[in-house]
């Protein structure tokens, strides 16, 4: 979600906490969360070694008890210590770009759905295909495909409809 600056999401900017790359002077590298990827790459294979491990005892008895406690005790200590880390090095540090998120929330076909009462399905189809091939907005869509001059909607209605964040809630109950 924070890859680009002109590619992928860019819905999220991360703390800048090392130079980019050489081939990508500017980038800001992701080096938190690809170091808690190793140390989950870690956890996942002491726990294949404490089910082997388990796995290998006979009867009542197996002589593989201190390697399965070794690993549990380091995967224990490995996440404790990433989790702080990402915590405090990168959620702490994170940016929503709501401009960004807000115009990718308002082209998306899925949000048309509302619609579907105020100009019919077949309508609403339209406006998400034009939306799309058109790389507009789905309000700009409903206004360019004409149903606000033609006064099958008004612009109240057509806002009302695509108020992006009353999607996000459940709707008011009524008594």
């Amino acid at each position: 979600m924070g890859s680009g600056p002109n590619t992928g999401f860019g819905e999220l900017q991360i703390p800048d906490l090392q130079p980019g790359s050489s081939i990508m002077p500017g980038k800001v590298n992701p080096v938190i969360p690809e170091a808690v990827l190793m140390v989950c790459s870690r956890v996942i294979g002491n726990d294949a070694t404490v089910a082997w491990s388990g796995a290998s005892g006979s009867f009542e008895l197996n002589v593989a008890i201190p390697v399965m406690g070794t690993a549990l005790l380091e995967s224990i200590r490995l996440l404790s210590n990433a989790t702080r880390v990402l915590a405090d090095k990168t959620v702490d540090g994170l940016e929503a770009n709501l401009v960004r998120a807000k115009a990718l929330a308002g082209s998306s076909p899925a949000i048309v759905t509302p619609l579907n009462r105020v100009i019919g399905y077949e309508a609403a189809a339209k406006v998400a295909k034009h939306a799309v091939a058109h790389g507009v907005p789905v309000r700009q869509a409903v206004i360019d495909l004409g149903f606000v001059d033609r006064g099958e909607v008004t612009l109240a209605q057509l806002d009302t409809a695509l108020d992006l964040l009353s999607m996000t809630r459940p709707p008011a109950r009524t008594a």
